[in-house]
């Protein structure tokens, strides 16, 4: 089959229930079919043109189709370290090796795009090209540079007299060296920019609840970004960096703590895209004394559990839009992805909403929302089939035994069909 798909024949997925990715009542015996790269019609199976009878029919009875899932907050070099100065010591090289391998498993995990939201020196970039051109297997990067934060910052982990090239972050204080860095960084590639603008449980220094960076900065660096055409990200546990991001017109939120009215408010006349990174929380939470993390790690999570559930719910509540990242890969693996979702649906999302935020909610955190992230006429066919309902239980998405097919573009990449495939060959 994929050999088929490959020469351009096309492809129609029939009798499965689609899930359009936007929030739109399933349909039960539905169709997909796809001419190269496109998704060219969508419907009821008893609907299904005559024109499509040269198309290859595969049967998809009691499995679901929906497009292709989104990862909007990973680090694709993060492989089990412990905290932030791990990483620090961790070198290019290897960061290069482990930036690949965890590709491929998010790939077959059904994850055909994803946004990486700061790496060890540009290894988001070289990763995302080398994807793009063939060379090596994984999902559409959207590429970030090194996180920029200031001075005993959420990435300022190395003492003082130890020089620094090649991290996960990069110092910068004040708007003009912010504003510098972030040209440095377009010059070098990035898609985004990521901003650390609170402390981080896992840093050695500054507390979740500090506020790092100011708003100037912030503004400034957003300001530069935006002029550029790229979006920014920022890391935001503090009441304070969530609102200094908002008022500064950031792309996305990362984590949101710490939400308060006026934030909330923010949120709903603005058009920033929260991704709560759950999984941030209770990685921490089920395997901190497993792993041996630092006290400053689990006693900061245990202060902000009922905080970051409750700013959740009552963004959920105000209709804040909400993007799916499971910010893994050093407690819960890569590959993991979809447990994000779960959580989602504990904190209170549907599991209809939890679907949105890694398809059509997810394509809109990334400004891609006119390809990706929903199966309509006309949208990249990037599209996953699983042998099961996630709309009855979410959790079907994290078994990847039950994943059947993962199109990229129109082509068949992974899933359980295509690793036969590929063992007959």
């Amino acid at each position: 089959m994929p050999d088929e798909i490959d020469r351009g024949a096309p492809l129609c997925l029939i009798h499965g229930r689609v899930i359009d990715g936007l929030g739109g009542p399933p349909i039960d015996d539905g169709y997909m079919l796809v001419e190269g790269a496109t998704i060219r019609a969508v419907g009821r199976a008893a609907d299904l043109r005559p024109a499509s009878a040269d198309a290859r029919l595969v049967d998809v009875e009691g499995q679901t189709i929906l497009p292709g899932l989104i990862d909007c907050h990973t680090h694709l070099v993060y492989s089990g370290f412990r905290s932030l100065e791990e990483i620090d010591r961790c070198a290019i090289e290897t960061a290069t090796i482990n930036a690949i391998l965890n590709a491929e498993k998010i790939l077959r995990a059904g994850y055909t795009t994803i946004r990486d939201v700061g790496c060890i020196g540009n290894v988001a970039v070289a990763v995302r090209d080398a994807i793009a051109q063939g060379k090596v297997r994984g999902p559409r990067v959207v590429a970030s540079g090194r996180i920029i934060a200031p001075t005993s910052g959420m990435i300022d982990t190395l003492p003082s007299h130890w020089e620094r090239r090649m991290g996960l972050g990069i110092c910068a204080d004040g708007p003009n060296e912010v504003v510098k860095v972030v040209r440095q960084q377009i010059k070098d590639g990035v898609d985004n920019v990521k901003l650390g603008a609170s402390g981080v449980e896992v840093g050695p220094y500054a507390y979740t609840w500090m506020t790092t960076m100011s708003e100037d900065e912030i503004r400034a660096a957003v300001h530069e970004a935006h002029r550029w055409g790229r979006t920014v990200a920022i890391h935001c546990q503090s009441y304070d960096a969530a609102k200094y991001a908002l008022r500064a017109g950031a792309d996305t939120v990362e984590h949101g703590t710490r939400l308060d009215d006026e934030a909330i408010d923010l949120f709903r006349r603005g058009q920033t895209v929260l991704v709560p990174t759950l999984c941030t929380l209770f990685s921490v939470l089920e395997l901190g004394e497993k792993l041996s993390l630092l006290p400053k790690h689990r006693e900061e999570m245990a202060v902000n559990h009922p905080l970051w559930l409750d700013s959740l719910r009552r963004a959920h509540a105000a209709g804040v839009p909400i993007a799916a990242g499971a910010d893994i890969g050093n407690r819960y693996p890569h590959g993991s992805n979809a447990r994000e979702l779960g959580f989602l649906v504990r904190a209170g999302l549907t599991p209809m909403e939890a679907i949105v935020a890694t398809t059509s909610g997810a394509a809109r955190a990334l400004r891609k929302a006119d390809t990706l992230g929903a199966l309509s006429p006309g949208k990249v066919a990037d599209v996953v089939v699983i042998d099961g309902d996630p709309l009855a239980d979410i959790r079907v998405l994290q078994d990847q035994a039950r994943i059947r097919l993962v199109l990229q573009g129109g082509r068949v990449v992974a899933g359980s069909l295509w690793e036969r495939a590929q063992a007959r060959a």
